[in-house]
């Protein structure tokens, strides 16, 4: 009897863990207020905002556009047109992210270039509705909906996938989906190569937390409470069947997403395709550390793709 009582208090203890293990992982922090930028900066997590991407933002027509998910959730997204557009080019943001960080100078150097800007919130982040993020899993089906969208509403322009950390993973998994022929790119930034091994690396260095048994616990969390399975989908596996261009770029001194997972993604990768590392860059900031070299590298990608999709 004994030995019973203490293998349920063990497994109490380790449902208990790994349960708040997920929540934090799983769970967006407080969402950023778009119309009380100066308050929003009050918060760390926003401690380093790019007000100008923001006030760039303010001094463009913007459409504010909602989608239904295919599980029911309002999705909301941003449409800027250029002005005589060539493409577009739909922005996925990270975990815990907003295009307004995530894509700092990124935003304004690309709509300079004559692309529309199709900048989605996504599932459970600022004002898209869920309770929980998927690692790209759910999102990419969400993705592929938004193409739909984009399509039924502006026409079937030429269009490149982008995204950031998770948002990368979200668009490199969004090429599984059966996409509309005017996708003709994806461009992915410090992305990872599947949830599971991202919870893994990050629950080890981070956390200090063992994958077993703990992460199979937090697996089986994402299994009951957020629907999915984040050891079967896989952004590695996703390149393995993708026909699509794909330009990589990734910081080598990323301390979040090792830079190794998009080498993976590169690796496996079947389309054409383009791996940038940026020197001394952090997570998320290769654009923020070199944009000119950032910059040729998606003017050179939207010159060789878009046109032949023109």
């Amino acid at each position: 009897m004994i030995v019973v009582w203490i293998v349920l208090v063990v497994l109490a203890v380790l449902l208990a863990l790994s349960y708040m293990a997920f929540r934090q992982a799983s769970i967006a922090r407080k969402p950023l207020d778009r119309e009380n930028v100066e308050e929003s900066q009050k918060h760390d997590r926003w401690a380093l905002l790019p007000i100008k991407t923001l006030q760039w933002l303010g001094r463009h027509d913007i459409t504010e556009l909602t989608m239904t998910s295919f599980d029911g959730l309002g999705l909301r997204g941003r449409w800027v047109p250029a002005e005589t557009p060539r493409g577009t080019l739909l922005l996925a943001h990270g975990w815990n992210g907003c295009v307004e960080s995530d894509f700092a100078g990124i935003i304004p150097a690309c709509h300079e270039m004559g692309m529309n800007l199709l900048l989605i919130d996504q599932r459970a982040q600022n004002g898209s509705q869920g309770k929980y993020m998927t690692f790209g899993v759910k999102e990419s089906r969400d993705v592929a909906d938004w193409v739909r969208l984009h399509n039924r509403t502006f026409g079937d322009l030429p269009l490149v996938l982008g995204g950031v950390s998770m948002g990368a993973t979200t668009v490199l998994m969004a090429t599984q989906q059966a996409l509309p022929s005017n996708v003709c790119g994806v461009v992915a930034d410090c992305g990872f190569t599947s949830p599971w091994e991202i919870l893994k690396d990050v629950g080890r260095r981070k956390a200090h937390v063992p994958a077993f048994p703990i992460l199979h616990f937090v697996r089986l969390w994402c299994r009951v409470l957020a629907g999915y399975d984040p050891k079967a989908y896989s952004a590695t596996a996703a390149m393995k069947e993708n026909r699509l261009p794909v330009l990589f770029v990734h910081g080598l001194a990323d301390d979040f997403v090792p830079c190794h997972m998009s080498q993976t993604n590169y690796d496996a990768c079947l389309g054409e395709k383009e791996l940038v590392l940026v020197e001394s860059a952090g997570h998320a900031w290769s654009y923020l550390t070199d944009p000119e070299r950032y910059t040729k590298a998606l003017e050179k990608f939207f010159a060789a793709h878009l046109q032949q999709k023109g």
